[in-house]
């Protein structure tokens, strides 16, 4: 279960280290450490171990996915598989960089069986304003 922030820099070369913290987390079923990105919601990328990724896919109705919609044609399209170097860096898709309007600056946020990976100045603009005793009521918390 991923919880937790970090805020690290993306490198010149757009790659950047998942934090160890959640790295243990996309290790699939097998011990191999696969995952993808895909586009979030709100201008993140979000970071899926694969297992959990296929799960999501097939808990989709069929109808859904076989449907030609402009979700379905953005949400699959959208999905990229992450290719570690031997450092553990890993590129951001150029497209998904883009779209996120990270230049630099991001954050890291655990959401459970995911990760959102923000820039730093979109995720503090989402953030700001929000009453947080009134959403975690309707968290049930």
């Amino acid at each position: 279960m991923f919880k937790g922030m970090f805020e690290h820099q993306l490198d010149d070369k757009n790659r950047i280290r998942i934090p160890s913290k959640f790295k243990k987390e996309l290790t699939g079923e097998k011990g191999e450490r696969t995952y993808s990105f895909f586009r979030g919601m709100n201008n993140c990328i979000c970071v899926m171990a694969d297992d959990e990724l296929d799960d999501l896919i097939a808990s989709l109705s069929e109808e859904a996915i076989s449907e030609s919609n402009q979700a379905s044609a953005l949400f699959f399209s959208s999905i990229f598989s992450a290719e570690e170097d031997a450092q553990g860096r890993v590129v951001v898709p150029a497209m998904l960089k883009r779209i996120a309007g990270i230049k630099k600056d991001i954050v890291t946020v655990g959401r459970g069986k995911r990760l959102e990976i923000w820039s730093a100045e979109n995720y503090y603009d989402y953030i700001s304003g929000v009453n947080y005793d009134a959403e975690l009521k309707k968290l049930g918390i």
